[in-house]
C-alpha cells in the first residue's frame, strides 16, 4: 500500500495576551449555569469597553472551559490592566493575588460576601446573566453620546 502527502495543515492557535490587555473581563464558577453564554457574555462586554481580552480564575480553566493562557490568578499571569471585570468570580487569594494590583476593580457576583468586594472598587451584587448586558449596553450608550 503505498500513501502520499497532498498537504500538511497546521493548526494555529490564537493566544490571548492579558499580561499587556488594557481592559480584561474575566469569569468564574458563577457562569456554571450556562458555561457557553457567559463567555459569550465577556466576550460581548470585553468588545463593548473596546480592546478588551477575556480572562477565567482557576475554576473555569480547570473545568476545561477556557484554555490555561486565559487563566489570571497566582498560578495563571499575574495581570495589571486599566480595568479589570471580575463575573462570577468568588475572589479566592490566589486569583486576587494575580489582578489585585489592577487601576479599576470592578466585579458581580450573587454572593454579597464573596472575598472579591474586599478588593473591589465598584461591586455589583445579582445575578450576571442580568447585570452584564445593562452593562454592555450602557457602555454602547455612553460611546453614542
Amino acid at each position: 500500500m503505498k500513501s502520499k502527502v497532498i498537504n500538511i495543515v497546521k493548526e494555529t492557535k490564537k493566544i490571548v495576551d492579558l499580561i499587556g490587555a488594557e481592559i480584561i473581563v474575566s469569569v468564574g464558577r458563577g457562569i456554571s449555569k450556562d458555561v457557553q453564554g457567559g463567555i459569550a457574555l465577556a466576550e460581548k462586554l470585553a468588545d463593548a469597553f473596546g480592546n478588551g481580552v477575556v480572562g477565567g480564575s482557576r475554576a473555569v480553566i480547570d473545568s476545561g472551559w477556557l484554555p490555561a493562557d486565559h487563566q489570571v490568578g497566582q498560578t495563571g499571569k499575574t495581570v495589571h490592566p486599566k480595568v479589570y471585570v471580575a463575573l462570577g468570580i468568588s475572589g479566592a487569594i490566589q486569583h486576587k493575588a494575580g489582578m489585585q494590583d489592577s487601576e479599576l476593580i470592578i466585579a458581580v457576583n450573587k454572593d454579597e460576601t464573596a472575598p472579591i468586594f474586599d478588593c473591589a472598587d465598584y461591586g455589583i451584587t445579582g445575578d450576571l446573566f442580568k447585570i452584564v448586558p445593562m452593562m454592555i449596553e450602557a457602555i454602547k450608550e455612553g460611546k453614542n453620546a
